[in-house]
């Protein structure tokens, strides 16, 4: 595991459809990523009460200045409070990251699952997207 730190703030949002309404667990958020290519964990929070702590693997492409690299994750997340499509405390969480750097600055957009995979009923789930931007430390 690699320690190149990445530190994003953003908002995450509930993805509300027409056939599956959601609690609402939009919030500030914080992000620390251990290292942004390769094998790394990161540490979420949001202001809204729920918080992960993923493996991950960052694959990058490079030109320049710029960067795109792309994250699929897995791991556990907590609600803090109840959530009713959170039976569990704490469930099981995946996702998919997208950065885009310019030198050490990034702007990411990231789609994420948490769910109790059926453990206890009813197995809902919610699924957020995070806008973010931060500091990529080289």
């Amino acid at each position: 595991m690699c320690l190149a730190p990445v530190i994003l703030i953003g908002y995450l949002l509930t993805i509300q459809t027409s056939w599956h309404q959601t609690s609402t667990m939009d919030a500030p958020m914080l992000s620390v990523q251990t290292c942004e290519i390769g094998i790394g964990a990161a540490v979420n929070v949001s202001a809204s009460g729920l918080a992960g702590l993923v493996g991950q693997y960052g694959w990058q492409w490079r030109a320049g200045d710029w960067s795109v690299t792309l994250q699929p994750k897995a791991g556990l997340s907590h609600a803090m409070q109840p959530v009713y499509e959170l039976p569990a405390q704490t469930q099981f969480q995946l996702g998919l990251g997208l950065l885009v750097g310019y030198q050490s600055w990034r702007v990411g957009v990231e789609y994420g699952h948490a769910s109790n995979a059926g453990l206890v009923s009813p197995n809902i789930g919610i699924d957020t997207i995070s806008l973010q931007t931060g500091w990529a430390f080289q």
